[in-house]
């Protein structure tokens, strides 16, 4: 690891918030203010809480990727022993370095345990998830990195399965039926919507399938269908 990290992930140049309006010298800084100043490395363990308006007017713009490069490059090795080197680097007792472990933490999930045959992170509270980029192993203690989860494609729903020309299966209404059907001939009888019967040519219904059996299905073949229909 590089012995300046920490300088080259917090003494970025600061952008600059053009939204703030007063413009007041010597104002006295907040709680949360303080924290946050901490945090970017600044020293006010002592002295008084106040801070000139340029303080005010600028923001922090970290660049993490050389940590984050550095922490890809160590996948495969000892979490412990990557650990140490940081630590080894870095001033862990400035604001500075704890504010570079603080990102370590960002980027690797340490507190991990296995859960039929997944990975998992405790992230918030007690709330779990599979984990996502760098991670250490619970069991080897290794660095990995996650392999990309791919989202499983939904399969079409099939409400039909056709095995000839004139016979299939057919969901209806969650329920499976062998349909059976035939070819009409052009004088072949078929009834009209007033209930008249007339020739299959009239209505140019000749060589259209025609339903003539309909029987639901037992478990057996139910479930043959449905292993077909998942191939």
């Amino acid at each position: 690891m590089r012995s300046d990290m920490h300088k080259v992930i917090v003494e970025r140049p600061r952008l600059i918030h053009g939204g703030l309006r007063n413009k007041k010298t010597a104002l006295r800084l907040t709680r949360n203010q303080r924290a946050q100043a901490v945090d970017a490395g600044e020293d006010y363990d002592s002295g008084p809480p106040r801070a000139s308006s340029a303080r005010h007017q600028k923001g922090l713009n970290e660049n993490l990727a050389p940590l984050r490069r550095y922490l890809m490059r160590q996948a495969g090795r000892p979490w412990d022993k990557v650990y140490s080197e940081i630590c080894r680097t870095i001033d862990t007792r400035s604001a500075v370095g704890l504010h570079v472990l603080q990102h370590v933490g960002d980027f690797v999930a340490t507190s991990t345990f296995i859960d039929g045959g997944v990975v998992f992170e405790r992230w918030w509270r007690s709330l779990v998830r599979p984990v996502t980029g760098l991670y250490v192993h619970p069991v080897t203690g290794l660095l990995r990195i996650a392999k990309c989860r791919q989202t499983p494609t939904e399969r079409p729903r099939v409400d039909t399965v056709k095995v000839s020309e004139t016979m299939q299966y057919q969901k209806i209404d969650g329920l499976w039926f062998r349909m059976e059907y035939r070819r009409l001939d052009p004088d072949d009888l078929v009834r009209r919507h007033d209930g008249k019967l007339v020739r299959a040519a009239e209505l140019g219904r000749d060589g259209l399938p025609e339903l003539v059996r309909k029987q639901q299905c037992d478990r057996k073949t139910i479930r043959k269908i449905e292993e077909y229909a998942t191939e």
